[in-house]
């Protein structure tokens, strides 16, 4: 058949899935975040990395590792501005995504920065950021549940009824 042949017939439909899916080893970081505001790290039992998203295996010397909560602040190592994302945050477009190294940890998290006057300066690197959390009746222990702000916007952020501070 010739591409002048060629006729596209589109029939528009709606899928959906419902999928349930366990967090096996990871869920104490999900279950900590969602009941108590924590951002739970591990730690290699061998040589003493904290890991951040958390392993339940060291990935570098392949050693258990131990929980251990970090603090809920941090400094952005790499970032972008995102103007395409997700129902859970498409009210907040645009708005930053960053690999944040937390206080303590020794590798960073992939995590959203969110702020009143979205700059490049905002979202850079070296910017010191803390977190904010849905208020603990929103939380359903995801990802979506916090996210980062600048820390000089921290106090703004969680005065909204919307949202909560952490520790």
């Amino acid at each position: 058949m010739s591409q002048k042949d060629f006729q596209d017939h589109q029939i528009r439909d709606e899928i959906k899935i419902s999928y349930k899916y366990t967090m096996g080893g990871q869920s104490k970081f999900f279950i900590d975040l969602m009941n108590e505001k924590k951002l739970q790290g591990t730690k290699c039992k061998k040589c003493g990395k904290i890991w951040m998203p958390p392993r339940i295996n060291c990935s570098d010397c392949y050693e258990n590792t131990d929980w251990i909560e970090l603090p809920q602040s941090g400094t952005i190592r790499v970032s972008t501005i995102v103007w395409y994302t997700t129902s859970d945050f498409i009210q907040n477009v645009p708005y930053g995504v960053a690999f944040i190294q937390l206080d303590d940890a020794d590798t960073a998290l992939l995590q959203g920065i969110f702020s009143e006057n979205l700059v490049p300066s905002k979202v850079k690197k070296g910017q010191r950021v803390r977190a904010v959390f849905k208020r603990k009746e929103d939380r359903e222990g995801k990802m979506t549940d916090f996210f980062f702000v600048p820390e000089d916007e921290y106090e703004s952020w969680i005065e909204k009824p919307e949202y909560e501070g952490g520790k």
